[in-house]
Parts: C-alpha cells; structure tokens; sequence
C-alpha cells in the first residue's frame, strides 16, 4: 500500500504532520510493503485549470491519504479516485505508521 501523509518539514519518521492538506510544505510516501519512506516537497500547481491538485498527485499510485485535515472539494476528488483518506489524533510520520490499523476515515472538511 501506498500511504501519502502531509508534513510541514523533512526530518524523515520525526516529520511533523501539516494541519491542512493542501497547505503543506511536503508529502511523506510510505510503501507498507517494502517500508520506504520518501519526502517530496509540495509542488501541486493550485492555480493549474488542467489538472487538480488530485490529479497531479496521481502520479504515485496512491492507496490512502492521511491528513489533519482536508477541503471538502479534495475529499470529494479523492473520494472518486477510490483513494482512502484518514486522520488521527497524532504528530508526526512515525507515529501515523505505528497505528496504521487504527486511522479513522476523515470524513469531514476542514473550515478556512
């Protein structure tokens, strides 16, 4: 599975978690098969009228997104891709990959 996970700085597993999805400085993607981590920073063109910020996600074959929170418009379009978007009550990349099991589904936007 392909995990994508919003951060606010790269310090690897120490990653703090961004409290809003598409405000997010980087992207941690963490493969549960092989448990490789990559941090890339975040690059999503907002003002792109071809592509959104989804769309050019979909490059990493995404399986899940975790986020703090989250547009309602970015769940909606991730929701029809059929990719799965969670949250907890945690703070950094390790802790989001210790509890894997236990992430809730996020539901519900964020109000900006």
């Amino acid at each position: 599975m392909r995990l994508l996970i919003a951060i606010d700085e790269d310090r690897g597993l120490d990653s703090k978690l961004s409290q809003h999805f598409g405000h997010c400085s980087y992207f941690a993607i963490y493969e549960t098969d092989t448990e490789k981590l990559e941090i890339i920073p975040n690059e999503i063109d907002h003002s792109n009228p071809n592509l959104t910020p989804v769309d050019q996600l979909a490059k990493y074959k995404l399986d899940m997104i975790f986020s703090l929170g989250m547009g309602q418009r970015a769940i909606e379009l991730f929701n029809q891709k059929k990719i799965k978007i969670k949250t907890g009550d945690y703070t950094t990349v390790k802790e989001v990959i210790e509890n894997l099991e236990t992430l809730k589904d996020l539901d519900f936007s964020c109000v900006h």
